[in-house]
């Protein structure tokens, strides 16, 4: 038979694969149902392979977070090991793509969201998921999709071989670059594009193939609805810089994307098509009807006494660690040291889906905003976890032992009265009474704000006896509370306890205060510590560009942009300007002292670009802004001109046209030829490839009377910088009539010569 974990029955299989499987479980004290997955046997004697499954449950005993399926235990037997789950009642992304197809733009931005806050929270630890596929994405059947298996997350920076799933690995990993959380964006930018199209990106099956079309091929952004390519083209850029930073730079794009294409309420309807994809497929649920909670002891109270049982059974981590469902966490330890077999404690964090029982549904604490008090079902206000009292001493007396009845043999004498015995009475001494139990010391360790901006400090605690104590802890910003919690010990005498909660941003540059109370009081009071929050680094709330270009023939372009910010602190500033895509200007500005800024970031070409495209793209804080426009080369016509009009004795006028511009960008020239005032007759030509030009145009007019005007008038398109020119004259004057001679004849040579007068003109 397979090696399983001691104190868990298993239900049956969920999943399996190379490296072991996974079973649904019922923990057997609790009835709390988890996953364990089971590194295989094959796997576990290969070099490393143990050493890789502990160091996963290392890493995921840091990351808790909602949608991320947290760790419950790590055991580690001779016989075996295995990692205690979160059960998250789910099927797969990739059985609802398999069953559906496409899971429609709302859905798909739900499940992108999700996921990158569960990466952010990956990154936030300095670690890279490195395999993000739809494989590794459970839906649960309210819509929330949890992120799973870390087992090949990395540090970020750290230089490895190239590892993962090809068809969604990015393509630094494809070069051997070091994993990012870049790469991680790129990974579910992917997925994000199978949601809406029903398949990937690149689709070779070839290995060296989908390698160079993730490193080279344009992404497919056209199989995209228009609304989200935009969004797909950032999270899908070829070089790590261009893409979001981040998991959380990428969230705030994701929801102003979601809002302005769908509307305020595009998550709601979302998480409702996500319920209903995996209402289809509830037969692949691990449990279609949710048990009843469990009642009883707590999970993490039977697992430490488990572990004391089991010394060979390791748990990650000093301390049990629950997480509120109001990210208020509160950490309890016991102030008796476990065994020396015990190695480390798991740290968990509550279930946030109330229908389904969580191993970590723990009832030992209450923690509420604004200091409302609860009280956990089925146990005392409070949810305290209790360790019942032993009982108290009670001596009694026992009853005296009755004598058997004797029966007479039969006889004729007559009997024998015995005198009556009288029995003593029964004698129950009064118990002395107990005093009650007080705090005899309170004390509360400093209080640090991590670099997460969760405030964290330890509470020792001394009775004089086993009764409950009551322990309340209220954090307060600058005198407002704003987290009470409320814990109730019993059963020992030395308790310790730490409590931490999730300021957020509005403690930045503030100071938190740490107040503690016991009911009974301690001796002095309620002891506090306060800790002074530094200021929160500056962040861009908001980024915009535009564009201006020259009049043509001018080179320069300007960009101006506007940058809003939440204070005051320097914010780095980048500008990149490309010319039909490719980048050939940088410029870096720092900006400070100011909570809004405007720059104007102005580029020079050597030429004017004409007909190509001019793009700015703006970089701060973590945000981008992208504006391009394409450039119109008008030509400029510097001069046009006739050089020579003339009129021959048949009617026929020419003109020698020159014309001068600055371009060689094509020129349209209009001819236009006037006689007595009237045009009779227009001509265009076309002009290009050149900056200078002449021409020679010509017209005849069908009758040119005596002693009438003519003309040429040319023009340009676009206009000349000199508007137009024109040449032209006057046919020859009529000649008086005379009586007709006969001719003598030495008369005939002079009149034939009259008779065809050159009738040209010369302006010049």
């Amino acid at each position: 038979m397979a090696w399983s974990v001691p104190g868990y029955t298993e239900v049956r299989q969920l999943g399996s694969g190379g490296s072991g499987r996974v079973v649904l479980a019922v923990h057997d004290d609790t009835g709390a149902d988890v996953a364990i997955k089971y590194l295989s046997e094959r796997v576990r004697h290969e070099p490393g392979a143990l050493a890789a499954f502990r160091a996963e449950a290392e890493l995921l005993t840091t990351l808790v977070d909602p949608h991320i399926a947290r760790m419950w235990e790590y055991v580690q037997e001779p016989e075996g090991a295995a990692i205690v789950m979160e059960l998250v009642n789910g099927v797969s992304l990739r059985a609802l793509l398999r069953e559906n197809g496409t899971t429609g733009p709302e859905a798909a931005l739900v499940v992108l969201k999700g996921s990158l806050l569960g990466l952010e929270r990956a990154h936030i630890a300095h670690l890279v998921h490195r395999d993000y596929k739809p494989e590794n994405v459970i839906v649960r059947d309210d819509g929330i999709s949890k992120l799973v298996d870390f087992g090949i997350a990395v540090r970020h920076g750290t230089a490895t071989r190239a590892t993962g799933t090809p068809p969604y690995m990015a393509p630094e990993l494809w070069s051997g670059r070091p994993a990012s959380p870049a790469t991680d964006v790129y990974a579910a930018t992917v997925v994000f594009f199978e949601c809406l199209t029903g398949h990937r990106p690149y689709r070779s099956t070839e290995s060296h193939v989908l390698g160079y079309q993730h490193l080279y091929a344009p992404v497919p952004i056209h199989d995209a609805p228009e609304e989200m390519r935009e969004l797909i083209g950032r999270g899908l850029a070829k070089d790590p810089a261009e893409r979001p930073p981040s998991a959380a730079a990428f969230v705030a794009e994701v929801e102003a994307a979601a809002v302005a294409a769908y509307g305020e309420e595009w998550e709601e309807r979302g998480r409702r098509r996500l319920a209903a994809l995996v209402g289809l497929l509830a037969f692949l649920l691990p449990l279609p009807e949710p048990p009843p909670p469990a009642a009883g002891s707590t999970f993490f109270r039977t697992v430490f006494d488990a572990a004391r049982r089991n010394g060979r059974r390791l748990l990650m981590g000093t301390t049990a660690t629950v997480a509120a469902a109001g990210a208020a966490v509160y950490v309890l330890a016991s102030a008796e040291p476990p065994p020396a077999t015990t190695v480390d404690a798991v740290a968990a964090a509550p279930s946030l889906t109330p229908e389904l029982p969580s191993p970590a549904s723990v009832p030992s604490e209450s923690a509420e905003a604004g200091g409302r008090g609860g009280t956990e079902p089925g146990g005392e206000p409070g949810g305290a976890t209790t360790l019942p009292p032993g009982p108290a001493t009670t001596p009694t007396v026992p009853p005296p032992t009755a004598k058997p009845p004797t029966t007479a043999p039969p006889t004729t004498a007559p009997p024998t009265t015995k005198p009556p015995t009288t029995k003593p009475p029964t004698v129950t001494p009064t118990p002395s009474p107990r005093p009650p139990t007080a705090v005899s010391a309170l004390d509360v360790g400093g209080l640090t704000v991590g670099a997460d901006a969760v405030a964290a400090a330890t509470v020792s605690l001394r009775t004089t006896g086993t009764d409950a104590v009551t322990v309340t802890a209220r954090f307060a910003v600058d005198g407002e509370v704003v987290r009470t919690a409320t814990s109730r010990v019993r059963g020992a005498v030395s308790y310790t306890r730490s409590f931490s909660h999730g300021l957020g941003e509005r403690a930045c540059g503030r100071t938190v205060t740490l107040t503690v109370s016991t009911s009974p009081a301690a001796p002095g009071g309620a002891k506090s510590v306060s800790a002074a929050v530094p200021a929160c680094p500056t962040r861009v709330t908001g980024l915009r560009v535009s564009l201006d270009l020259a009049k043509a023939p001018g080179r320069a372009v300007t960009a101006r942009v506007f940058v809003a910010t939440s204070g005051t602190g320097q914010v780095g500033m980048r500008a990149f300007v490309a010319l039909d895509g490719e980048r050939v200007a940088t410029t870096s500005a720092s900006l400070s002292g100011r909570d809004s800024y405007t720059r104007d970031v102005t580029h020079t070409f050597a030429q004017r670009p004409c007909g190509r495209t001019v793009t700015v793209t703006v970089r701060a804080g973590g945000r981008q802004a992208t504006a391009r426009t394409g450039v119109p080369c008008e030509a400029a016509v510097r001069r046009v001109s006739i050089a020579r009009a003339s009129l021959d004795a048949r009617g026929r006028a020419t003109a020698i046209v020159t014309v001068a511009t600055t371009t060689t960008q094509p020129v349209r020239l209009s001819v236009t030829y006037t006689l007595a005032g009237r045009v009779q007759h227009t001509e265009s030509l076309d002009l290009s490839g050149q900056t200078a030009y002449t021409r020679t145009v010509a017209f005849t007019f069908a009758k040119a009377p005596c002693g009438s005007a003519w003309g040429v008038t040319v023009a340009t398109a676009p206009s000349a910088a000199n508007g137009s020119d024109s040449g032209g004259g006057t046919t020859p004057a009529c000649r008086p009539q005379v009586e007709t001679e006969s001719p003598k004849p030495d008369d005939s040579q002079q009149d034939t010569e009259n008779i065809n007068p050159d009738l040209g003109l010369d302006r010049y």
